[in-house]
């Protein structure tokens, strides 16, 4: 029989950190040879740890990315990570990512105790990040009504929705959105609308739906956006899911 070349493994937040983190994974590489990998965006930013043989080999924060990502997995080599939602740089990190579109910054291992860590599994792995965003999250408990409506609206209808649709929802100036965007993640509205609605449309794609569902004027809309963020038309990605974008395969379906 035929070894698995790689395992992945997600888990989804506790209650208290939902509006800021979208999940924790784990994806091991079980090969003795680099895994080529095709990373698309998706409207998250990410805390990456790269472990080998029980150590960090690497550990670092992206911004948000608008275009496809390619990584390299090395051999014999665990990545766990962190998806953060658009609340988590201000109420969380106390920072900008705005900075790192479509780019990274290495990380301390004392960031968030992780040269504390075990690497036992993602179960452990999670508890540990969970207890310290919470720490973090407890510093900022004052969270803007309107900022807090604008990511759960945004969770919700997965780019499904107009900018001005957006702002009438909940009573915020689309002027004032993209101000907001734009510090903290380096983005406008408009762009995060069409980066949320092609990931969704992922998850039709990965059952071989290749047509729109919703969101796109007509099929040469949908084909022409989806290449823009992944430089692949639907067809090829739904060829490719169990190779190159295996990420997309494991989309968390709500």
């Amino acid at each position: 029989m035929e070894q698995p070349k790689t395992s992945f493994k997600q888990l989804w937040p506790s209650d208290e950190l939902s509006d800021y983190v979208e999940l924790y994974w784990e994806h091991k590489n079980l090969l003795s040879s680099p895994k080529k990998m095709t990373i698309a965006p998706d409207s998250f930013f990410k805390i990456i740890l790269y472990i080998k043989d029980d150590q960090i080999v690497d550990y670092f924060l992206t911004g948000l990315w608008t275009k496809e990502k390619e990584i390299v997995i090395p051999a014999k080599t665990t990545v766990y990570g962190i998806k953060f939602k658009l609340l988590s740089p201000e109420f969380i990190l106390n920072r900008e990512i705005a900075s790192l579109l479509n780019e990274s910054v290495p990380l301390e291992t004392i960031y968030l105790n992780a040269d504390q860590l075990d690497f036992s599994s993602l179960e452990s792995t999670t508890l540990h990040f969970e207890k310290e965003l919470t720490k973090r999250l407890q510093k900022n408990q004052n969270v803007a009504s309107k900022k807090l409506q604008l990511s759960q609206l945004l969770d919700k209808v997965g780019g499904d929705i107009t900018v001005e649709n957006v702002g009438n929802q909940i009573n915020w100036s689309s002027r004032q959105i993209n101000r907001y965007l734009n510090k903290y993640l380096g983005i406008s509205l408009k762009k995060y609308l069409n980066i949320q609605k092609c990931y969704a449309s992922y998850v039709q794609i990965i059952n071989g739906n290749l047509f729109p569902e919703k969101g796109f004027y007509d099929q040469a809309h949908f084909i022409r956006e989806i290449k823009k963020h992944t430089s692949e038309t639907p067809k090829n990605l739904n060829k490719e899911m169990d190779d190159r974008f295996i990420q997309l395969k494991h989309i968390r379906r709500k």
